[in-house]
């Protein structure tokens, strides 16, 4: 593994729970290693990742659901707390009787101990209910790095595929521009006629045009580039990934859709609904704590005695119908949620069945515009031939060169297109970005 692969995979398996110091210093050392070669996908991912604050929302999200699991947990566990009280009152009148020594002030110092016994299992189900919550939440960590990358696959195929359209209608013009000469020369002599001349340079402008048209969109890309990454704009990507011959059944890759973390966060859901509705059942039933109070000052008859130990019951008789309430709000909410896995379900096997036409159709029409591309460059050759030979006409040889480069130009954006239907679907099927295990924040 090279220096820069190494960053990578660094930046890519941590990249939220470093400090702010650290991560303007990722960002200066990416852009120099960065400077010198060019982009690939995975660098470019790495950098986003780095500098995506939706990704580090949902950092901060997991730590918030941690939290609340952490004060589930700590209803299961005694509180102890120090309570002191002073009191003074209006004198007791003359002849009262009083069981204080001094009966007109009230001290009270102790430490108080509670210990839970019984809380209808509440607590219980409330715990397992935070840890459903706390993996729904690391579930859409990983969905939302998986949206990035596929945001970060568009910009960078619509990139690339734009720069080599630019250079496309380079050579074409450069192509026109040879004709032009052919032509001049041969109006000089008598052979050709001038306005031969002036369809070659008005083909030339329109194809001018275009790529003006063009550099407009690459700016535009480009600045969703600066802001996905936090590089310079004019840094070069460099396109390494290949696809593969042979594509799996499309059984295969539906099969992967409860590994899919949006669909895994969904079900979570539902776990913590169906513990949320434990947790309202059990409200409606009796409490049980042990109390224990170790005095430390204390007046009146029992100043003497320093401790005392009791056990509290406690049962739910009448609320007005509020934990009634409860239990069928909860039922409804754990319907909500089980709709929810439902719809999120269907979506993403949608998802796996559209993308994975598209790239059974890339497949076949890069085989098709391959074919046309090889046809169509034979035939303005041979129309070039045949000009010479005076057999065709300047306008055939020009339409000739110009389903050409037309076929060219289709064929190159097919091939980025297809790279980046393939790469949607293996996101689609969490086979990327490549998330080793246990790499949530």
């Amino acid at each position: 593994m090279n220096k820069r692969q190494s960053l990578v995979k660094r930046y890519f398996v941590k990249p939220v729970r470093i400090t702010i110091w650290v991560l303007l210093s990722a960002t200066i050392l990416i852009r120099s290693v960065f400077a010198a070669d060019g982009l690939t996908l995975e660098e470019y991912f790495a950098a986003a990742m780095v500098r995506s604050e939706v990704v580090a929302t949902q950092s901060e999200l997991i730590h918030q659901t941690e939290e609340r699991y952490h004060q589930a947990n700590s209803a299961l566990r005694p509180t102890v707390s120090g309570i002191a009280s002073y009191k003074r009152q209006d004198p007791v009148s003359a002849g009262a009787s009083s069981t204080s020594n001094n009966p007109n002030r009230d001290s009270l110092v102790k430490l108080n101990a509670t210990q839970p016994l019984f809380r209808g299992f509440r607590e219980f189900a409330a715990l397992r209910q935070s840890k459903a919550l706390l993996d729904a939440q690391n579930e859409d960590y990983l969905q939302a790095s998986s949206q990035l990358f596929k945001d970060v696959v568009q910009n960078f195929y619509t990139i690339l595929s734009i720069e080599k359209d630019l250079i496309n209608l380079d050579v074409e013009i450069s192509l026109n521009r040879d004709r032009e000469n052919e032509i001049n020369s041969r109006v000089r002599i008598g052979r050709s006629r001038p306005s031969e001349v002036l369809t070659i340079q008005s083909a030339i402008s329109t194809l001018r045009a275009q790529m003006e048209q063009l550099r407009g969109q690459l700016g535009v890309e480009r600045e969703v580039f600066a802001f996905l990454s936090g590089l310079d704009s004019t840094t070069t990507l460099s396109d390494t990934e290949v696809i593969p011959a042979g594509l799996a059944p499309q059984i295969a890759y539906l099969s992967r859709v409860p590994l899919r973390p949006d669909v895994k966060a969904s079900q979570r859901r539902v776990t913590a609904a169906q513990e949320n509705m434990s947790v309202a059942k059990g409200a409606k039933l009796p409490t049980v704590d042990l109390t224990a109070n170790r005095y430390l000052d204390r007046s009146g008859s029992l100043k003497d005695s320093t401790w005392d130990v009791a056990v509290e019951l406690n049962v739910p008789l009448y609320s007005g119908g509020l934990l009634q309430s409860q239990v069928r709000e909860a039922i409804s909410q754990q319907t909500q949620a089980e709709l929810a896995v439902s719809q999120v379900t269907r979506q993403a096997e949608q998802e796996i069945r559209a993308l994975y036409q598209s790239v059974v159709y890339d497949s076949a029409q890069l085989d098709a515009l391959e074919k046309a591309t090889v046809a169509a460059r034979k035939n303005y050759e041979a129309q070039q031939r045949d000009y010479r030979f005076g057999l065709v006409t300047n306008l055939e040889v020009i339409q000739a060169l110009t389903a050409f480069q037309e076929n060219q130009r289709a064929l190159d954006r097919a091939r980025y297109s297809a790279k980046l239907n393939f790469l949607r679907l293996e996101a689609a099927v969490v086979r990327r970005p490549d998330f080793p295990k246990g790499t949530t924040p």
